[in-house]
């Protein structure tokens, strides 16, 4: 069974609520592309940032009619994790504008923070080389979200 929203927003319609640019990185590319696959409709914009050898962070947004399935998981874990002290680094993200789960492989040294955005758009912010989550959740803070939650 497919989860239906509504009709997928335009790749290039996302693409304006990556960041410009991120302090002491250097923007790489930009991607994004707009999609149907049978009854699943797609739209992703992707950003990525560089800092020095090894350090990169990248944005997603997604908007899929396939969202509602999505943003449940998102919530599920959100909230399966909302026990966490506000200093661990796995704790979930409450905002106003989001919810969403953050966590960390200390091996690979990448972390992940996904976020459901006005229940609509799951955002992405992926770093790697970095020793913890300061830096996804900086870069997710940075997002304008409120102003994505009003994309229709």
């Amino acid at each position: 069974m497919v989860t239906t929203a509504a009709p997928c927003v335009y790749f290039k319609d996302l693409a304006p609520f990556l960041p410009e640019s991120l302090e002491g990185f250097t923007v790489g590319s930009t991607a994004g592309s707009t999609g149907k696959y049978g009854e699943v409709s797609v739209s992703e914009a992707e950003r990525t940032y560089t800092r020095g050898e090894g350090r990169e962070v990248k944005v997603r947004i997604v908007d899929t009619t396939m969202g509602l399935k999505l943003g449940q998981a998102i919530r599920e874990a959100a909230h399966k994790a909302r026990g966490r002290a506000a200093s661990d680094p796995t704790a979930p993200i409450q905002w106003k504008e989001a919810v969403g789960f953050v966590r960390y492989d200390a091996e690979e040294a990448v972390a992940e923070a996904n976020l459901l955005v006005g229940d609509r758009f799951v955002v992405a912010v992926t770093s790697r080389g970095f020793p913890s989550t300061v830096e996804v959740r900086r870069v997710a803070r940075g997002i304008d979200l409120a102003g994505l939650a009003r994309l229709q």
